[in-house]
C-alpha cells in the first residue's frame, strides 16, 4: 500500500506540473466538419447496393420499394446450376466478375478497418448483410474446387434493353468460367480477397459460414496462382494486370491464417509488372477494379513494416496531393469517366495510410475530396444521390429511372425514383456537370464506384465527423448455418468506467473484444456496449474470458461454468473497464501518464493527436482525460472469478 500511495502522489504532482506548464498555452477548441453528416452519408452509400440486387431474394431486406420482386431467376440454368443472386454491375444488369470481386473485397476491407465506426453509426448489420449477399453468390459460383463462374449475362445483348430488371425475363448465358485451363487470375484473385475478408468479418457471428468462405478462398487461390492468366472478357472490364489481384488475395489469406508463405507470395506478386510493363512501385493510379497494387502495398507495409511498400504508397499520395491535375475547385482528376470514384478511392487510401504514417496532409486531402463530393463544389450539389438538398435527377440507372423501353424517349426523362446513396460519375475537369442520362461519364453509377466511397466515408466519420449521428443498431442476429447442439451463448454489457457525453457514448462503448481464452471464439461489443458470444461449448470445469480494447487495462473473468446460456451483466450493472494502459504492459503507471504528456493539449486534426488516448472522445486531450486515467493509477490486470 505504501508503494502504491507513493506512486499515486508522484502522478498527482506530475499532473499538477503538467497543468501549470500548459495553462499558458493558447486555449484550443475542437473544430468539427462543416455541416456534413458523414454517418448518414455512409448509411445511404451502403444501402445503395439494395438497388442493384439480383436474384430470387432481390426484394428482401431492401430499402427501395421500387425493387418489387425477384429478377433473373434462371441464371445458371444453361450449366445446370443455380447461379442466381449477386449484384447487377451498374445501370445495366450483367453480373461481371471483376468489378463484383473488387467491390466485395473493398467493402469487406472497409468494415474490417473501420468496424468501430460501423458499430457506432448503426451500420454494421446492413453492411454485413450486403457482404453476405455477395459471398452467397460467390459460393454458388464455386461448385467444386477447380471451377468458378464469373460472368452472367451478355453485355452487348443486355445493353439493348432499357427497363426494370424484374421485367427482363429472358434466359441469360453463363458466359465465362474459370478453371485450370483458364484460371482468370484477376477475377478470381479479387474473389479470394472478398471471401477471406468475409471469414474475418463474420467468424464471430456464424463461424460455420465463415469457415465455408475461407475454404472456398483457399481453393480459389490455388486455382488462380498455378498458371496465372488474365480472364476472358467482352469489351467490358478489360484487365491490364493480375498479379496485383493475386497479391490482394494472398494478403487476406495471410491475415486469416497467419501462414507466412502467403505473405512471401504476396510480396512477390505485388512487385510484378502489369501487361504494359509499368513499375508498380511508381504507380500513379489509385485503387480500382483494374489496379490493386496500391491497396496491396499499403496493407503489406502495415503488416510487415517493409519500407519499399511504404514508400510506394507515400509517393503515390504525394503525387495525388501535389502533382495530379485538378479542377479549379480542387477535385483531383485521374480520368474523365467517373472521376469521383477515383477521388473517393484515394481518400480511403489516405485515411488508412495515415494510421501507418500520421500526417495532417492526408486527412486534409481526403476531406477536400470527400466534401467536394458531398456538396462543397461549384455546382453546390451532392454527387451522392439523395444526400443533402440537391442532386442529379438524370442518373443512368434503369431501375431508378423507371422508363420501360426506348419509345417516346422513355429512357431520357428524369428519374422516377431516388437512387439514394449512389455515387455518380461526377463533373469534368472544369467542375462542370452535365445533367443527362446519355452522358454516362457524368451520371452513371456502379457497384465499384460506391465501394471505396463507403470506406472513405467511414474514414470521414471517424476522423472528421461526430459519432454517432444516427440511431445505433444492435449486433446482427444471424441464424447459424449448423445446429448449435450442446453449445450456448454468453451475453452481457461492457462500459468504460467513466462518464461520457451521449454524443460520444456509442463510440466509446463499441469495440471491446470478448474472447474465450485459448480458443478462436470471440465477439465485440456494439455501440450499446452489448456483446454476444455464440457457439460456447459446455464446461463443468469452467472457461476463462478475456476482455480487451486498445488503451484499456485487460480484464479476465475466470472459472465460468457453462451448462446453458449465460448473461454475465446487464445495461444497469455492466462490466466496467479501466482506461489508461497505453502500452499494453498490464498496468496503469507513470509510463502511461508520460504517453499522455506527449499529446497533451492536442485536438483532433493535430499531427500529435491520438484518438485512442482521447478517453472521453471529445476531440481534445486535456486534464479531463488524464483525471480519468489517474482514477485507477497503479492498477494491474483485473481478474474476476465467474460463476
Amino acid at each position: 500500500m505504501k508503494k502504491t500511495g507513493k506512486c499515486l502522489r508522484k502522478a498527482c504532482v506530475f499532473l499538477l506540473m503538467l497543468a501549470l506548464t500548459t495553462s499558458a498555452l493558447p486555449f484550443r477548441t475542437q473544430v468539427f466538419a462543416e455541416g456534413f453528416d458523414y454517418a448518414t452519408a455512409l448509411k445511404y452509400a451502403i444501402e445503395f447496393y439494395d438497388a442493384n440486387k439480383c436474384g430470387k431474394e432481390a426484394a428482401d431486406d431492401n430499402v427501395f420499394e421500387w425493387r418489387t420482386g425477384p429478377c433473373h431467376v434462371t441464371d445458371g440454368v444453361d450449366v445446370g446450376l443455380d447461379l442466381t443472386g449477386g449484384f447487377h454491375d451498374a445501370g445495366d444488369h450483367v453480373k461481371f466478375g471483376l468489378p463484383q470481386g473488387y467491390t466485395a473485397s473493398v467493402l469487406g476491407w472497409s468494415i474490417y478497418e473501420f468496424r468501430e465506426v460501423f458499430d457506432a453509426t448503426g451500420n454494421t448489420e446492413k453492411m454485413l448483410s450486403q457482404l453476405k449477399y455477395f459471398t452467397d453468390y460467390f459460393l454458388k459460383c464455386h461448385p467444386d474446387p477447380t471451377t468458378f463462374y464469373y460472368q452472367l449475362g451478355d453485355g452487348i445483348i443486355d445493353h439493348q434493353y432499357w427497363g426494370a430488371p424484374e421485367l427482363q425475363i429472358e434466359e441469360r448465358p453463363t458466359l465465362y468460367v474459370a478453371n485450370p485451363s483458364n484460371p482468370a487470375t484477376d477475377v478470381v484473385g479479387e474473389t479470394v480477397a472478398a471471401l477471406a475478408l468475409m471469414y474475418l468479418n463474420y467468424k464471430s457471428i456464424d463461424s460455420a459460414y465463415a469457415d465455408k468462405c475461407l475454404k472456398a478462398a483457399k481453393e480459389l487461390y490455388q486455382l488462380c496462382k498455378v498458371s496465372p492468366k488474365i480472364g476472358d472478357y467482352q469489351f467490358f472490364y478489360q484487365s491490364t494486370s493480375m498479379y496485383d489481384d493475386l497479391a490482394w488475395g494472398a494478403i487476406w489469406l495471410y491475415v486469416a491464417e497467419k501462414d507466412e508463405q502467403y505473405m512471401i507470395e504476396a510480396k512477390e506478386y505485388a512487385l510484378q509488372k502489369n501487361i504494359n510493363q509499368e513499375d508498380p512501385l511508381k504507380n500513379k493510379w489509385t485503387m480500382c477494379w483494374d489496379n490493386m497494387y496500391l491497396a496491396a502495398h499499403l496493407k503489406i507495409a502495415e503488416l510487415t513494416g517493409d519500407t519499399i511498400f511504404k514508400t510506394s504508397v507515400e509517393s503515390n499520395l504525394d503525387y495525388w496531393i501535389h502533382t495530379l491535375d485538378k479542377t479549379p475547385a480542387g477535385l483531383r482528376v485521374l480520368h474523365y469517366w467517373g472521376v469521383l470514384r477515383y477521388a473517393a478511392a484515394e481518400s480511403m487510401i489516405a485515411f488508412l495510410f495515415n494510421r501507418i504514417s500520421p500526417n495532417p496532409k492526408y486527412l486534409d486531402f481526403a476531406q477536400s475530396q470527400m466534401d467536394y463530393i458531398l456538396g462543397k463544389n461549384p455546382e453546390n450539389m451532392s454527387y451522392e444521390v439523395g444526400f443533402g438538398s440537391k442532386w442529379s435527377s438524370f442518373v443512368h440507372h434503369r431501375a431508378a429511372q423507371g422508363g420501360q423501353g426506348y419509345e417516346n424517349n422513355a429512357d431520357k426523362t428524369p428519374a422516377k425514383y431516388v437512387l439514394r446513396g449512389a455515387l455518380i460519375g461526377g463533373p469534368d475537369k472544369t467542375d462542370t456537370f452535365k445533367e443527362s442520362v446519355d452522358e454516362y461519364q457524368y451520371t452513371e453509377v456502379a457497384i465499384d464506384y460506391n465501394a471505396a466511397f463507403v470506406g472513405a466515408l467511414a474514414g470521414m466519420a471517424k476522423h472528421l465527423g461526430t459519432l454517432p449521428s444516427i440511431k445505433p443498431s444492435p449486433t446482427p442476429a444471424v441464424t447459424p448455418t449448423t445446429p448449435n447442439g450442446d453449445k450456448h451463448k454468453i451475453t452481457g454489457f461492457i462500459y468504460p468506467d467513466f462518464s461520457v457525453s451521449s454524443q460520444y457514448s456509442a463510440y466509446v462503448k463499441a469495440g471491446f473484444k470478448v474472447g474465450i481464452k485459448d480458443t478462436n471464439i470471440e465477439s465485440f461489443t456494439d455501440s450499446n456496449g452489448f456483446f454476444e458470444i455464440s457457439g460456447v461449448p459446455e464446461s463443468s470445469k469452467g472457461i476463462d474470458l478475456t476482455i480487451s480494447k486498445k488503451n484499456y487495462l485487460k480484464k479476465e473473468i475466470t472459472n465460468i461454468v457453462v451448462n446453458g446460456d449465460i448473461q454475465l451483466s446487464t445495461n444497469t450493472d455492466p462490466i466496467l473497464m479501466w482506461i489508461g494502459d497505453t502500452n499494453g504492459d498490464g498496468s496503469i503507471n507513470m509510463s502511461d501518464i508520460m504517453a499522455y504528456a506527449l499529446v497533451f493539449n492536442s485536438i483532433s486534426g493535430d499531427e500529435k493527436y491520438k484518438q485512442d488516448l482521447d478517453a472521453n472522445q471529445d476531440g481534445v486531450i486535456n486534464m479531463s482525460d488524464i483525471i480519468i486515467v489517474a482514477k485507477h493509477f497503479g492498477a494491474s490486470i483485473n481478474t474476476i472469478t465467474g460463476s
